[in-house]
């Protein structure tokens, strides 16, 4: 070796000593091996923590909150250590570690953190009813250790507001004075739990924080680990029935998933073998995808080869499913209207004069819900309003957001908080009737047009908010939208009809569930809708009228026509009586809307020239304009043109025209408890102007 070779060598050495000299380095420690961590566990009742020794590990440091608080001499087996004397009145949240020591090893890494609460008193809480969503940054840093729900203190708080929510339990609310809470004995081993935080501000108001969800089983962490609010349920992405597949499909379906990561349980697997076998491959959970997907095979394709799953493993447990939408996530096109609305109809909201809303009204049920979710487009919107939850926005620009505030608009313009929820729901129900036609266009495509029908606004919110046009879906989600932001509950049946797929209401008015069907109320004229009325014709054609045939009926009442796809929804809100609307509700306050005799109808025409409502839906009993004779079973009109002209003469009114339009098919309804009859929306048409301008 050459001189020069040796110093450049002896420098080095220099220099790396000199360098762990002047870092305080312990050059020993590069030849030590590393003690492991201790696994710590806490038994809050008996103030313990308890831990198994860490071979080679000679003593223990205790730490509290961060500080040491002592060295204890480890044991063969479990070491315990009794913290009661550490406890003290000005401390509520201790959080233990455990670092392990001995000479020769590296000290090890922290152990796991376990957490004991002190002074809790927690206390139920029933009352919290509304809450303030404005400021989610209230309470800062939940977390969860050790079956505790840990967070930051509030500044001058002195207590606080815990929102627990679990399928099994539901809501639960709990008052605290610490800035923890333990919950373990209100949950199992196997279970998804939402929590908020809050506090009450100085307006006597409850705002919470931001969302957190923890899961309490871990058999698959990647599973477990990520969640999902649905239709009021908490779930993961570990699937153990097919109820919970059916549920994480739908809920990617209305979020547009591209892709759905899914394990299942063991025996879940083993159900599906055993129902549907392998000897065509993993068919057991093509099966199960298509039951699971059934609702929607005309706006998405997925995928049935399970790319990632291995031809030698069909009793694979992880699986993804992919979905092709066949629309964007913002419907962007619309037809052209082919009917109008009958401009003589006068929705329930404009006949009365209650004090309306002012135009910055805000406060919306809707908005102060204790469950939130972030929401992009319509249908998320709808869905999350329906689900019982508040919907939040990431941007202003979304449709979500837009079509919320639209909503808000419409129910400041048609609602009164001097309303009872029949009259909001009537309102609600006129609303989308009046302003929004059918949209035959749509129906009458094929599954396969370019573009796809499902990138039309007559399937959303957008073709009853936007356009005016919609099918049933966009009258069936507007209804549910706007009912749940009042704090009416409403949900959404889909199924089918003798025309094909189909989608509903049902809604819960005064502890009872009625359905309702704004698409089957639809009554439009036809070229000789005019024909009895006898003088000039007035083109009535294409028309739509108000109608309220399948308003607030019962599951019987539409038993022989709607089929429900979600038995289970739809079988839990069971409607089991029919409100009567034509019985039950009035046009002037004291007279309903079944017609009897002579006298009644020469009543209602005369109510009609007073207020000027020209169209007005009336149930004539059968008795009053039929004969008892049936043929095919729709019962004979034999005199309706004699009635009118009497009626006509009663009221002065001779040379004008009486418009009677029904759907025969739908018109001829029980209408009453006791009384059939048949429904005809009555206009009074051709006044001369004489007459129009005294009446």
């Amino acid at each position: 070796m050459t001189k020069k070779k040796t110093i450049s060598i002896i420098a080095v050495v220099v220099l790396i000593i000199t360098s762990l000299t002047l870092s305080a380095c312990d050059f020993g420690k590069w030849f030590k091996p590393d003690l492991d961590a201790p696994t710590l566990t806490i038994n809050s009742v008996q103030k313990t923590i308890s831990w198994q020794n860490v071979t080679n590990a000679d003593n223990y440091e205790i730490y509290l909150n961060d500080n040491k608080i002592d060295t204890v001499v480890g044991v063969s087996g479990t070491n315990t250590y009794n913290f009661n004397e550490k406890i003290t009145d000005n401390i509520s949240v201790y959080k233990f570690y455990l670092i392990a020591t001995a000479d020769g090893y590296n000290s090890s890494g922290k152990s796991n953190v376990v957490t004991y609460l002190a002074n809790s008193n927690n206390t139920e809480v029933s009352n919290i009813s509304y809450v303030n969503n404005k400021n989610l940054g209230i309470v800062k840093n939940l977390s969860v250790n050790n079956c505790v729900l840990l967070w930051d203190a509030v500044t001058d708080a002195t207590e606080y507001y815990v929102f627990m929510y679990t399928n099994s339990l539901g809501e639960q609310l709990f008052k605290t004075t610490v800035t923890g809470f333990n919950f373990s004995e209100y949950v199992s081993d196997d279970e998804v739990v939402l929590f908020r935080v809050g506090i009450k501000n100085g307006d006597d108001e409850y705002v919470m924080s931001n969302t957190l969800y923890y899961n309490t089983n871990s058999v698959e962490p990647t599973y477990n680990n990520k969640f999902y609010y649905f239709h009021g349920n908490v779930n993961d992405y570990y699937i153990t029935s097919q109820e919970e597949l059916n549920d994480i499909v739908y809920y990617a379906f209305i979020y547009k998933l591209d892709s759905l990561p899914l394990c299942i349980s063991q025996d879940y697997l083993n159900s599906l073998v055993s129902k549907y076998g392998t000897a065509n491959g993993w068919n057991h959970l093509i099966n199960a995808i298509n039951v699971a997907t059934s609702s929607y095979t005309e706006s998405c394709h997925y995928d049935t080869r399970l790319s990632d799953v291995t031809s030698s493993n069909y009793y694979q447990r992880t699986f993804t499913i992919d979905f092709v939408y066949a629309g964007a996530e913002t419907p962007v096109n619309t037809l052209e209207k082919l009917r109008t609305q009958n401009e003589l109809d006068t929705p329930y909201y404009e006949k009365v004069d209650y004090e309306k809303r002012a135009a910055d009204y805000d406060n919306f049920v809707s908005d102060k819900k204790l469950i939130v979710e972030y929401v992009e487009s319509s249908e998320e919107l709808y869905h999350v309003v329906e689900s019982g939850a508040t919907p939040l926005f990431a941007s202003t620009d979304s449709a979500a957001y837009r079509i919320y505030n639209e909503a808000k608009q419409v129910l400041r313009e048609i609602i009164s908080d001097e309303m009872t929820d029949y009259e909001k729901i009537l309102s609600i129900f006129d609303y989308i009737s009046y302003n929004t036609v059918y949209d035959d266009e749509i129906v009458a495509m094929p599954e396969d047009s370019e573009p796809s029908f499902i990138t039309y606004t007559s399937f959303f919110l957008e073709g009853v908010f936007d356009d005016g046009l919609c099918v049933c879906d966009g009258f069936s989600k507007a209804f549910s939208l706007l009912c749940n932001m009042e704090g009416i509950d409403a949900v959404r049946i889909t199924g089918s009809v003798s025309g094909g797929l189909h989608a509903w209401n049902k809604v819960k008015l005064d502890g009872n569930w009625y359905v309702v069907d704004i698409t089957w109320t639809v009554t439009e004229t036809s070229e000789n809708s005019f024909d009895a009325s006898g003088g000039e014709a007035v083109n009535f054609n294409s028309k739509e009228f108000l109608s309220y045939k399948y308003f607030l009926v019962s599951d019987s009442f539409i038993a022989r026509t709607h089929s429900a796809a979600n038995k289970t929804l739809n079988n839990s809100l069971p409607a089991t009586s029919d409100y009567y609307y034509y019985q039950n509700a009035t046009y002037d306050g004291v007279n309903n809307f079944i017609i009897s005799s002579d006298e009644e109808y020469e009543d209602l025409i005369n109510y009609m020239l007073e207020t000027k409502q020209y169209t007005i839906e009336i149930a004539f009993a059968d008795s009053y304009v039929t004969s008892p004779s049936y043929s095919g079973g729709i019962l004979h009109n034999n005199d309706l043109d004699e009635v009118s002209a009497t009626v006509k003469e009663a009221c002065g009114i001779t040379d004008a025209n009486i418009l009677y339009v029904t759907d025969l098919y739908h018109g001829y309804k029980q209408v009453s408890a006791s009384q059939w009859g048949t429904i005809y929306s009555v206009s009074i048409i051709n006044l001369n102007d004489a007459l129009e301008n005294v009446a």
